[in-house]
């Protein structure tokens, strides 16, 4: 860049030259180096310091790679299962975790709980700027246990058939209650010790059955009578079915789930009626009745051969009283009162509409919650926390035609739906075994806009002591087609949603106006009623909705300036 110049004189420092008027210097040990460039013509010199530095060399990192590895504690137990994963990898800076249920975290060490048994396969993937490595481990979560309520068994069973040609092969069903052990001894010197054992007696003759039941508290038994026939030949080709079967239980209160099981011979189909206008075709159904009555059940059995008599017996539903603690308002169901918690509906069927049964576990110091998810009725839910335990537990809600029969009269305003609700089979719905009980019920809102129904004024109400309670409601959610509410309640029997439909801009203006004009207020604070006004004044004030709402305001102001002077006359 030098000017006027025609030879150069460069010094690098470090003890090299040139003469190139643009040359290229290799500098190969650290330091600060001054460069001199001599420039030259024939008129003379002129030089030009300036400085090189040159750093040590810098030494290639070495390529380090990640390598996965983690800690999981627990990794197994029961449902819900938390676990803590805590990060061993080396030479990580990012984490990538994969917990085998389509849930992923980030985190380095996360925590995270499986609330469904199974068995999920965790994969943490260790990462870096030059690569990945992944490790897998696997975690087993078990079904929850439920308490075993502190019970002795009942031993009871089923012989499928009693009796027969030898060789015969019997097929031994255990309905007892509440064991855990089982204990066979099949009356020709054999036993077993399997739940539901099939035992062949290879001879002629009557054995007696016993089966033990066991658990933790105790042990009962239960006999029956194996009669086996000397073999009769030749036998026929001609079967026809012989029905038969067993139901358990045959009484109790409603809602009451009977299991039957079918006892038949030779059947290949079986036609189930269970006395109610219900019917069904599988081999061992389960039936729950939710009114109360007495049943005749009927199975007729059939093959390719024909079909049998028919076989019947009677299950019988009643309503659990009151005096077994099932009222959680004092009285009765059929008494119109508060009812609560009895087992069943004492509504007559022709009364209601539609109804939806729900069954959950009732365990003490928990939350129990009764959803009723076919969405049949207004209610969304039941809630209230458990001082005892139940176990498995059915509770009906039922939406009625009109005014149940359980209640004088509907209360007052617009009436949405009238709806029972009934918790479990009696003795539940008190203080000593549930607090915080709580309904969530839903309105439509095309009610709440054909009604014209003021929103706020939407109330949840329960027909206790033989009147209307109205309960204090929130507002707990929407969606496009309904409104959502919770209710604190005192216990379970009739309810009734209502509303107030809201008042036209007319009306408020002619109350106002009605209010107005009353009177006027002597020295005695006695009242002097003043003529009415016109009826035709009120029409013309109707027919023009803008001046009306004007009108009002005035004459209110006036009255309300009367009323100062008259006060200030009067002091």
């Amino acid at each position: 860049m030098s000017q006027n110049a025609t030879e150069w004189n460069w010094d690098f420092g470090d003890e090299n030259t040139s003469n190139d008027q643009n040359p290229k210097h290799t500098y190969y040990t650290a330091g600060n180096y001054t460069v001199n460039l001599t420039a030259i013509n024939a008129n003379g010199t002129d030089s030009k310091p300036a400085t090189i530095t040159v750093l040590d060399p810098v030494l290639p990192v070495p390529t380090v790679i990640p390598v996965a590895n983690f800690n999981a504690n627990p990794t197994s137990g029961y449902a819900p299962l938390s676990v803590q994963f805590t990060d061993m990898s080396q030479n990580a800076t990012k984490w990538n975790w994969d917990f085998g249920d389509g849930n992923t975290s980030t985190d380095q060490n996360p925590k995270y709980t499986y609330y469904a048994a199974g068995n999920y396969t965790i994969n943490l993937t260790a990462i870096n700027a030059n690569d990945t490595d992944s490790k897998l481990a696997t975690i087993t979560v078990l079904d929850p246990v439920l308490p075993v309520p502190t019970v002795i068994p009942v031993a009871n069973f089923n012989a499928n058939p009693k009796s027969g040609y030898a060789p015969l092969s019997v097929q031994f069903t255990d309905m007892s209650q509440y064991a855990t052990k089982w204990k066979w001894d099949f009356g020709d010197g054999n036993t077993s010790n399997d739940q539901n054992p099939k035992h062949t007696y290879s001879a002629a003759g009557n054995y007696t059955v016993n089966l033990t039941a066991i658990n933790a508290n105790g042990t009962d038994s239960k006999p029956a009578t194996i009669t086996v026939l000397d073999p009769v030949l030749p036998v026929p080709t001609v079967i026809p079915p012989v029905a038969n079967f067993n139901a358990n239980p045959t009484s109790g209160y409603a809602p009451l789930a009977v299991q039957f099981t079918d006892m038949s011979q030779y059947a290949t189909k079986w036609n189930w009626d269970f006395g109610d206008g219900s019917t069904s075709t599988e081999q061992n159904p389960t039936y729950i009745y939710s009114a109360t009555g007495t049943y005749t059940v009927s199975l007729t059995a059939i093959n390719e051969n024909g079909t049998s008599p028919t076989k019947t017996t009677t299950i019988t539903v009643t309503q659990q009283s009151s005096s077994n603690g099932g009222s959680s308002g004092g009285s009765s169901h059929r008494s119109g009162s508060s009812g609560g918690g009895g087992g069943g509906s004492p509504e007559p069927a022709k009364n209601v509409e539609v109804k939806e049964l729900s069954q959950a576990f009732i365990t003490s110091g928990k939350n129990v919650q009764f959803d009723f998810t076919k969405n049949a009725t207004c209610v969304v839910y039941v809630s209230f926390d458990a001082k005892r335990t139940f176990g498995k537990t059915t509770t009906i809600a039922e939406m009625l035609k009109g005014k149940s029969s359980l209640v004088s009269e509907l209360p007052s305003g617009e009436v949405y739906k009238s709806f029972n609700i009934w918790v479990g089979n009696g003795g539940i719905v008190t203080s000593k075994n549930i607090e915080n009980p709580v309904i969530c019920f839903k309105v439509e809102k095309a009610w709440v806009q054909d009604k014209k129904i003021n929103q706020a004024s939407i109330t949840l109400k329960r027909y206790s002591d033989k009147k209307w309670k109205q309960l204090p409601i929130s507002l707990s959610g929407e969606d496009d087609k309904f409104l959502y509410f919770t209710a604190k309640i005192s216990g379970f029997s009739s309810f009734a949603v209502t509303g107030t439909v809201e008042k036209s801009s007319e009306e408020t203006v002619t109350e106002i106006q009605t209010k107005s004009n009353t009177g006027t207020i002597n020295k005695n604070n006695t009242v002097n009623k003043e003529p009415e006004e016109p009826q035709t004044e009120q029409k013309n004030i109707q027919g023009k909705p803008g001046f009306a709402r004007y009108y009002g305001i005035v004459s209110l102001f006036a009255l309300l300036l009367y009323l100062a002077l008259l006060l200030y006359k009067l002091e």
